[in-house]
């Protein structure tokens, strides 16, 4: 779900546009598929419930490009000072307090996919050690 876009950068609160938007998503269903993928391989084959930590890894992927496209806030841009909107309407960050306010946001997004991404591969690993899956 796309909510509408304000096609302007606001330091923390939105860098990228629509289409930017669109390949968060894409980015967060991909590392959410490959999760699904990786976990029906580690249940059907029955490998050591120690491997479901792995799992973390595309769970990770999946969070923070959900988040993003949510957010509507790029961790990269952010980190490298950019806001993109559309191919014409692109640009750099010259503000330094905008830019600390982005690396803030940034910070945050991290932590809200790392800490989803650990407690559901937990959640995961538990039950695999108690061979639920």
């Amino acid at each position: 779900m796309i909510h509408s876009v304000i096609e302007t950068y606001y330091p923390g609160k939105c860098n990228i546009g629509q289409e930017e938007i669109k390949k968060r998503y894409k980015a967060g269903l991909a590392g959410f598929i490959i999760f699904v993928i990786f976990l029906i391989f580690l249940s059907v084959f029955k490998l050591n419930y120690l491997f479901f930590i792995l799992l973390a890894f595309p769970l990770f992927l999946g969070f923070i490009g959900f988040y993003q496209g949510y957010k509507r806030f790029c961790v990269a841009n952010a980190v490298t000072g950019l806001y993109v909107f559309s191919d014409n309407k692109k640009g750099s960050i010259k503000d330094k307090i905008a830019h600390r306010i982005d690396l803030k946001t940034a910070v945050i997004l991290i932590t809200y996919s790392f800490i989803s991404a650990a407690v559901v591969t937990m959640i995961i690993t538990l039950i695999a050690y108690y061979w639920l899956i």
